[in-house]
């Protein structure tokens, strides 16, 4: 992307996390997790408070509520069809890992006030991902779990708990294994959720594509799932010039951009450079000609919602800083 339209798009999505709500509280739990990777680049204290609020709001069960301020009533991520058995999401440890990374390039100072806030929240992280933690019957939800345990032990890491790092990094090593033992179709050649009868759900959605953000997927599913999102019911940028749409197995639905930034983590994870950096180029380029809307159009990438959507401006300068090869990412 040119730098003149990087500087322009920097300049508007840091605008619309400053100001695009007049700073109100983020709608959802997920909302919380994805604008705290924005706010790691604009305002790294806002982003540690924003999960620190959430997390005091923490059940003794290890359930976190859909917002701090508003304990009824649970949701999980609003994109992605991934909705957990208990209809939570599991980003926050990725976005609290995020945040961290930023912060310990900046001195000192930074870095020792990260380390308290991460010493404050790994116990609260680590009982989330407890009571999220069960049968593996989603792709998406599951897949996010395990990415969030390889978060987990990169926390644990640095705070100087290496037999919580490697429980972390096992438990996801499990979930990886899970998924192709449960969730994998090679009829299909695609990942399906299950009901609670073990009935497969569709074969052609968003969600099968998540099992990308694990390192220790086998190849043969990995190349399967990049092959899916090639095809006509997703697109590459190389084919549409638009970024990855979602799919509930019969029809192509709007554009996310946190799927996409999903996307682009897991062919990190496997190498895929090239495709990620089509996807990033494709998303970026997406959100700058049309503005921050929560979602667009698969056949036009015209605006659909919202076009002061915080998620899409944080993510966009997480995709704009080309930073986020995971540290777990296969060498």
């Amino acid at each position: 992307m040119h730098a003149d339209v990087s500087a322009e798009l920097w300049k508007s999505a840091t605008w619309v996390l400053d100001t695009g709500r007049a700073g109100s509280p983020p709608r959802s739990s997920w909302d919380v997790a994805v604008t705290a990777v924005g706010f790691a680049y604009t305002d790294p204290a806002r982003a540690w408070r924003s999960l620190r609020r959430l997390f005091e709001a923490q059940l003794p069960s290890g359930q976190v509520p859909a917002a701090a301020f508003d304990l009824p009533r649970y949701a999980g991520s609003p994109a992605l069809g991934v909705r957990s058995r208990r209809g939570m999401s599991a980003l926050h440890a990725a976005a609290a890992w995020e945040v961290y990374r930023h912060c310990a390039a900046h001195g000192a100072a930074q870095i020792r006030q990260a380390q308290a806030e991460l010493d404050w929240l790994y116990p609260r992280l680590s009982a989330q991902q407890e009571f999220l933690t069960g049968e593996v019957t989603h792709p998406g939800f599951d897949a996010i779990l395990g990415a969030a345990d390889l978060s987990l032990a990169q926390i644990a890491g640095a705070l100087g708990r290496p037999a919580d790092a490697d429980r972390h990094r096992d438990r996801a090593q499990a979930v990886a294994a899970a998924l192709v033992r449960r969730l994998w179709d090679p009829v299909t050649g695609t990942f399906r959720s299950r009901d609670a009868h073990g009935d497969p759900g569709p074969a052609h959605t968003a969600g099968g594509l998540l099992p990308l953000l694990l390192p220790d997927l086998p190849d043969e599913q990995a190349e399967a799932i990049l092959a899916e999102v090639s095809s006509s019911r997703f697109g590459m940028p190389a084919r549409t010039g638009l970024p990855v749409p979602e799919n509930d197995g019969e029809h192509r639905l709007p554009i996310r951009i946190d799927l996409n930034w999903l996307l682009r983590r897991g062919m990190l994870v496997h190498g895929r450079r090239a495709e990620a950096e089509q996807l990033r180029i494709a998303t970026t380029g997406l959100v700058h000609a049309n503005g921050h809307y929560a979602a667009y159009d698969p056949a036009t990438g015209e605006g659909i919602g919202s076009s002061s959507d915080e998620r899409t401006a944080a993510l966009c300068l997480d995709l704009l800083a080309d930073r986020s090869v995971p540290a777990y990412a296969r060498a």
